[in-house]
Formats: C-alpha cells, structure tokens, sequence
C-alpha cells in the first residue's frame, strides 16, 4: 500500500520543519550576541594599580604598544615587514595566542607569528585598544602588560583583554609573547528564564 501524504499534512510538516529551523537559527544568533559582558567598574578594577614599571620603562613599553597598535589600525599589509622588524625578534622564541582555539590561534616562532598578525589584518576586526591606560610591570630587561580593548564587528563590538611579555632590545622594546583573549561570558541556560534575555533579543532584532 503506497502512502500519498495530503497537502495539509505537508503544508503541516512544512511549518514544523520551518519552526524548527528559525527556532535554531533564532538560538544561535542569540548565543552569539547575549554574552555577558563584564561591568566596567569590575574591568576598571582589575587593572588597577597601572603597574610598577619605571617611568622609563613604562615610556619605552608604551612606545611599542603604540606602534602595535597603529600596524592594527592601518592594516597595511605592505608595512608588515617593518611591523614586524620593529616589534619582534626575528631570531626570539616569540609566541602570539588568539581568541580562538583553532591551531593557527596558537603561533609560535617568527614566521608563526607574522603569518598570525597577517590574517588578523585580513580577516579580523577592527581592533582597539586601551594603550595609555595598560598596566605595566618591569623587571630589568623584562616586561608585562596587560589592557583592555574592543573589536569592532561593523556596527557591533566586542570587549577583549590583551596581555604581554616584552624585553628590551638596545633602545627599544620588542614582544616575546601576546595573547588576545575575549573579555565578556557566554550565555547560560539561565537565560532562558529571565526576562530580559528576550528584551536584548528584541533589541538585536529592531538594530
């Protein structure tokens, strides 16, 4: 006996299927965008003291992040070479850890990490971050950073941390280590049940 569905039981499986999709659809968005995200006096707090570098050291450290900073802005691609000769050793054990945990997020080596900051001036956002506010600790030729920051998504963004090790190098400073690392949570099943979980949904939906 062959089974000859109906239109209504079609049109009945259809919608089903349509509900089930927009439904994951609709849940991944939000999970995406419903981050909670730290408040500012908890960040601010964090980061404070702004370190026990020396006035000098301090000076030179934020010289470099400066610089950092600026290759981020620019993108240029045909700058990488001096981005790079500036700011890293070419013969050092460098290492760059990104937000993702995608084994490209984790580079080690000289070419490692060019090919790194090449990819993140390619595909990443707009990255911004807190450079005259880092704390910046120092212990003779070695020094750590650590900040805050954005990274802009078109009209969104979203908070991230980045810490450091540099040495010194001569008269300047140069990166052993950096990590970016995002600076806000992931939706929980809790969010299920507060209200305003639907009310940042609605949000998303009228922007």
């Amino acid at each position: 006996m062959t089974f000859t569905p109906t239109r209504r039981q079609i049109l009945t499986v259809s919608a089903g299927l349509g509900l089930a999709l927009s439904s994951f659809a609709g849940g991944y968005v939000a999970s995406i965008h419903l981050r909670r995200v730290l408040p500012e006096t908890v960040r601010l707090q964090r980061l404070s003291p702004p370190g026990d570098a020396s006035p000098e050291a301090r000076a030179g450290v934020l010289a470099a992040l400066h610089t950092f900073q600026d290759g981020y802005i620019n993108r240029d691609p045909q700058q990488l070479d001096a981005f790079m000769g500036t700011l890293f050793d070419r013969n050092a054990d460098t290492l760059a850890l990104g937000t993702e945990g995608a084994y490209n997020e984790w580079a080690r080596g000289y070419p490692a990490v060019e090919a790194f900051v090449r990819r993140d001036w390619q595909y990443w956002g707009d990255v911004r971050l807190d450079v005259d506010g880092a704390d910046i600790w120092s212990s003779g030729d070695v020094a750590w950073v650590a900040t805050g920051g954005v990274v802009h998504f078109g009209p969104s963004k979203r908070p991230l941390r980045f810490t450091a090790i540099l040495t010194r190098a001569d008269d300047h400073w140069v990166f052993r280590q950096m990590q970016f690392q995002w600076d806000d949570t992931e939706s929980s099943d809790g969010d299920v049940l507060r209200p305003r979980t639907y009310l940042r949904i609605l949000q998303l939906g009228m922007h």
